[in-house]
């Protein structure tokens, strides 16, 4: 009776380390095939066709979706929304960031305190902040238009006129992400061998020398990471714009993400919206990759 349970599958499976790891694996490839690698390739599929809500019939049509996206103005206008909103979000939250985490590295009073209000909108989920800064922004009843009053500054219209709309979304993405870099950045500074600072102080360094003869070179390799992740985070925007304005006034804050989602889920338009995501997708592969490729030509 021993033999024949030994013989057994179950018995061979859990006396086998190799296979046991595979078993524990399972359901973590089942989660990942299900909500990520399948929809992924539905949506491929789903954009070589003409798939509609409430039509029954679909038809393969190929590469028309795609070639039909480089005609459209809306979706080139959206794209270059998104280019302008990420490298503003981008450049302004890194700046901040690599600032305030400079200033973390030093021997600071409360550092522990300031850390945490700075770390905590980083914590808030994004439609929150959408609501706060939509409040925030309120021409007639906001508290940042009544500063700007206090001070004879009169208050824009900042989420009605097209000038102000995408900058006043910027401002929020900032605000909340900004302590993404001053997390990794604080705990890069943190990790340089102190020996290097030590021996640029005995030759006479200034603070701004020991930063951008140093500091910036070691942390290259972290800038770059939060920079790709920040900007493949930028691309993809859409609660705040959703929250804020909902593409508005007009077109002007009609990024990317959310014109796909207008014509995928409000026009209903699956196949057509699948396509955009792709090329959306193709474009943050390409932009990851020029970046990474200027990173290494770089000389700090």
């Amino acid at each position: 009776m021993n033999e024949i349970r030994k013989q057994s599958f179950f018995y061979k499976l859990a006396n086998n380390e190799r296979y046991l790891s595979y078993l524990f694996i399972c359901p973590t490839i089942i989660i990942l095939f299900s909500i990520a690698i399948f929809p992924l390739f539905y949506s491929l599929g789903s954009s070589l066709t003409d798939f509609t809500f409430g039509r029954p019939k679909i038809n393969f049509v190929g590469l028309s979706n795609f070639l039909k996206i480089f005609r459209d103005k809306f979706f080139l206008n959206g794209l270059k929304l998104t280019i302008i909103f990420v490298a503003g979000s981008t450049f302004l939250s890194f700046t901040l960031g690599f600032f305030i985490a400079l200033l973390m590295d030093q021997k600071l009073i409360g550092k522990g305190v300031f850390r945490t209000i700075f770390l905590s909108p980083m914590c808030i989920p994004t439609v929150v902040v959408g609501i706060v800064w939509l409040l925030l922004f309120m021409p007639d009843f906001s508290f940042l238009s009544y500063i700007l009053q206090l001070v004879g500054i009169p208050p824009p219209d900042w989420l009605l006129r097209p000038g102000w709309a995408l900058f006043s979304i910027m401002v929020a993405y900032v605000w909340q992400w900004t302590p993404f870099f001053i997390l990794m950045l604080s705990a890069g500074i943190a990790a340089l061998p102190t020996e290097t600072y030590e021996a640029a102080l005995v030759d006479g360094a200034t603070w701004i020398q020991r930063v951008r003869f140093i500091t910036i070179p070691l942390l290259k390799p972290i800038i770059l990471l939060t920079i790709l992740i920040r900007m493949m985070d930028a691309f993809r925007i859409f609660d705040h714009v959703f929250v804020m304005t909902e593409g508005g006034p007009g077109r002007s804050t009609q990024v990317l993400s959310f014109y796909i989602y207008l014509s995928g889920i409000r026009y209903r338009y699956i196949g057509y919206a699948s396509a955009m995501s792709w090329i959306m997708l193709i474009i943050i592969i390409l932009l990851s990759m020029f970046m990474i490729r200027l990173f290494r030509q770089i000389r700090m």
